[in-house]
C-alpha cells in the first residue's frame, strides 16, 4: 500500500513501513542536515539588492511554518480562536482614562467625529486581521498613510492598513550595521530566488517625526528575550506537541484503513463446497467454470458476515476450508466452526488517545489558555461552571492589557495625532463575568438560549 501526501508518501508492506520525499532540486534536502527549529536565525540576514533583510525563522518562513502546523491540527485553531474571541470581548470602543479614589478607571464614550474617521477606512476589518496575527504570532504590521492635508501644513493620518506577517520583513540598508531595524520590505517570500522578487521597501514609523514619510510601517509586538527583531511566539515551544496531536488521528486512520483487524476465524468443511460445486456443474452444464464457485463463496460469506456483524462493515473475518480426515475407524466431525480472534488493538488505541489528550493540554498551555476556557480539559470531564468563571476572571485581570496595547498601538497613536484635544483611546470592551445565581432568572444563560 502506498498513500501519497503531495510529494511525500507512506509505504506500508507486510513487515515494514517507511516514508520518503522527492524533490526536483537536490539542494532542497540541505535543510535536513541541520536543525531547523532553533533560534540561531536572529543574527542572520539576506541581501535584497541594497538592503539587508532579517529572516523570520531559520528558513525565513516561521509565520508559514506556524500557520501550516496550527491549521493542520484539530484543537489548536479552536483554542486560538477562543483566545481571540475572549480578547475581542464586545468589540472595540472609545474610552478615556481617569483616576478616581486612587483607582484607574475607563470611561467608555462615543464621539461621532472620531467614529466617522475610523469607519472611513474600515477600522473593524483592520483590527480583526491584526488580532488574528497577534494571537498566532504575537506581533502585527501596520502601514500608515498620511493625509493630503500635509501639503497645507495640516498633517494627519488618513488611514491605517493591515500588513500580514507572512509578507513583511524588517531590515536595514547594507551600509547600516546597527542592530536596530530601519526599514520593512514587503514581498512574497515563498520564491526561491530572492533577487528576482518584486518588492517594496518602506521606512519604519518614526514616533519622533511621524510625518517624515508619506507611507511607513509600524511593527507592534511583544519583545522576546534576546531577540532584536521579531517576536518568538510562545506557541513556538509547543510545535512538537501540536505535531503529535495532529499525528494521532492519522495514525488511527491508517490503523482503521490498513489494518486487517480480524474479528473471527471461520472454518468450513471441504465437503460443503464440493457438494455446492457439483450442484453448480449440474445446473450450468458446460458453462460452469471455477469462477462460478468463487462467486458463490463470496455471496455466501457475505451472508455470514451480516450475521456476525453488529454494525455495517464491522464484521471482518478470516475464512479457511476444513477437510475431513479419516484415522482408522475414526472420522473427524465435519462442520462449520467460528473462532473469535483475541485482539490487543484496544490497548494501542487507548495509549494513542492518552497521548492525544496530553498533547492537547500542552497545546492549550503553550498558547496561554486555561484548559477550562480553551476546551482542552481532561477527556470525558466537563469543567465546572465555577472553574470556568474563575479562569475567565483571571484572564480578564491579567491576560488582555498587554495584548490590547500592542494591537491598538498604531490606531491609538493615530488618534493622538489626529484628535489631540480629545484624549481618546480605543480598547476592547468586556462585560464583567457574573455567577448565574447572582443574575435574575430572566437573564440567565439557560433561559436565553
Amino acid at each position: 500500500m502506498i498513500e501519497f501526501e503531495g510529494r511525500n508518501a507512506l509505504v506500508d508492506v507486510d513487515d515494514v513501513a517507511f516514508t520518503f520525499e522527492s524533490a526536483e532540486n537536490p539542494r532542497a534536502f540541505d535543510k535536513y542536515t541541520k536543525p531547523q527549529e532553533n533560534l540561531d536565525w536572529t543574527m542572520m540576514n539576506y541581501m535584497l539588492d541594497e538592503w539587508r533583510i532579517r529572516p523570520y525563522g531559520f528558513n525565513n518562513d516561521l509565520p508559514k511554518v506556524i500557520k501550516d502546523i496550527i491549521q493542520g491540527n484539530s484543537i489548536a485553531p479552536g483554542i486560538l480562536k477562543k483566545k481571540l474571541q475572549l480578547l475581542w470581548g464586545k468589540g472595540p470602543q472609545l474610552y478615556t482614562e481617569d483616576i478616581a479614589d486612587n483607582v484607574l478607571q475607563r470611561t467608555w464614550t462615543q464621539d461621532f467625529r472620531v467614529q466617522n474617521w475610523l469607519e472611513s477606512w474600515g477600522y473593524l476589518d483592520y483590527l480583526q486581521k491584526s488580532i488574528v496575527d497577534y494571537t498566532n504570532i504575537e506581533g502585527t504590521f501596520t502601514k500608515f498613510y498620511l493625509a493630503k492635508g500635509i501639503r497645507v501644513n495640516k498633517p494627519s493620518i488618513a488611514k491605517l492598513e493591515f500588513v500580514t506577517a507572512e509578507t513583511a520583513r524588517l531590515g536595514n540598508h547594507k551600509n547600516d550595521l546597527s542592530n536596530t531595524a530601519r526599514i520593512c520590505a514587503i514581498t512574497d517570500w515563498r520564491f526561491n530566488r530572492i533577487e528576482s522578487m518584486d518588492y517594496k521597501v518602506y521606512a519604519l514609523f518614526d514616533f519622533q517625526n511621524p510625518f517624515k514619510n508619506r507611507n511607513s510601517i509600524l511593527y507592534s509586538n511583544m519583545y522576546s528575550f534576546c531577540s532584536d527583531y521579531y517576536t518568538v511566539p510562545d506557541i513556538y515551544g509547543s510545535l512538537e506537541w501540536i505535531r503529535r496531536s495532529s499525528a494521532i488521528p492519522l495514525i488511527l486512520k491508517a490503523l482503521s484503513k490498513n489494518s486487517i483487524n480480524l474479528k473471527y476465524h471461520i472454518i468450513s468443511p471441504a465437503k460443503f463446497w464440493e457438494d455446492k460445486s457439483k450442484e453448480l456443474k449440474e445446473s450450468k452444464g458446460d458453462k460452469y467454470t471455477d469462477k462460478d464457485l468463487i462467486n458463490y463463496k463470496k455471496n455466501y460469506l457475505r451472508q455470514v458476515s451480516k450475521v456476525l456483524s453488529g454494525a455495517e462493515n464491522s464484521g471482518k473475518f478470516w475464512h479457511s476450508i476444513r477437510y475431513m480426515v479419516i484415522e482408522g475407524h475414526k472420522i473427524l466431525e465435519e462442520g462449520w466452526e467460528i473462532k473469535e480472534i483475541k485482539q490487543n488493538i484496544g490497548d494501542f488505541v487507548s495509549a494513542q488517545i492518552k497521548i492525544s489528550d496530553q498533547a492537547n493540554r500542552m497545546v492549550a498551555a503553550g498558547v496561554g489558555m486555561h484548559p477550562a476556557l480553551g476546551g482542552a480539559g481532561e477527556s470525558g470531564r466537563a469543567d465546572s461552571g465555577s472553574e470556568q468563571l474563575y479562569a475567565l476572571k483571571n484572564y480578564l485581570l491579567t491576560g488582555i492589557d498587554i495584548p490590547e496595547s500592542i494591537i491598538m498601538k498604531a490606531i491609538n497613536y493615530a488618534l493622538k495625532i489626529n484628535f489631540p484635544e480629545k484624549n481618546l483611546k480605543l480598547g476592547f470592551y468586556h462585560l464583567p463575568p457574573e455567577k448565574e445565581e447572582d443574575i435574575t432568572s430572566s437573564k440567565r444563560i439557560k433561559n436565553n438560549v
